[in-house]
């Protein structure tokens, strides 16, 4: 059975970017966009939640119910997903002084045995853009990482309350000015939600010409 990891995009201009970088670990994946989820089947690892051009605090801000997905399975919330996650299950977004745009270090990674952060050393440039800020996290979360000037820059749920782990980055890890973005998402896929690397862009080709040919049966 294939496996994949599903990306709910929540209008981010960084979504495709986050499928490249899921699919240079040869790990398969699909975008789809969040009000078109209908749940999952046996075949999905995980669930990534993007970023958003929109802000979590305006009245038609994009929501989707997290309750089917939180806990149930591995997920990664990135910028407004994150701020999803916070405001939705009890902390809070407040709207930053100035726009945080630009090159950050993560000054603190203050769970260095996390698997996220596994070969990954305080100090690491990562890449911010948003202009609201997370100002308290959920109860049942706990924070993981932070930098000068964002203190939640990353936090994750509390195992003892959630069977499967979620994970919230107010950072882009997808983008090249995250120098250690694509090993945290290596982390994320195989040692959070155990992928398989192996998958590959030919082995798709070959997959949907077959699926095409079922479907089609002996019609041209």
């Amino acid at each position: 059975m294939k496996q994949k990891i599903l990306i709910l995009d929540f209008g981010s201009q960084y979504t495709q970017l986050i499928a490249r970088r899921v699919r240079e670990q040869n790990v398969y994946c699909e975008v789809l966009p969040f009000n078109k989820y209908n749940g999952v089947d046996d075949t999905v690892k995980a669930i990534i939640l993007s970023g958003s051009p929109f802000s979590v605090r305006q009245p038609d801000a994009l929501q989707i119910d997290l309750n089917q997905f939180i806990g149930k399975l591995p997920v990664l919330a990135i910028c407004y997903g994150a701020q999803l996650v916070a405001l939705n299950l009890g902390g809070a977004v407040s709207r930053s002084d100035k726009r945080e745009y630009g090159k950050a270090m993560l000054s603190e990674i203050i769970s260095e045995n996390d698997p996220l952060f596994d070969y990954i050393q305080s100090n690491t440039q990562v890449w911010m853009s948003h202009g609201d800020t997370i100002t308290d996290i959920p109860t049942d979360f706990e924070l993981i990482a932070s930098t000068d000037d964002v203190k939640v820059a990353a936090f994750r749920s509390k195992s003892a309350t959630y069977a499967a782990p979620t994970y919230c980055l107010q950072f882009h890890p997808e983008v090249t000015h995250s120098i250690d973005g694509p090993k945290l998402i290596a982390n994320f896929l195989f040692k959070i939600a155990h992928c398989v690397p192996d998958w590959t862009p030919a082995s798709f080709v070959e997959e949907s010409i077959q699926t095409i040919k079922e479907k089609l049966g002996a019609t041209k």
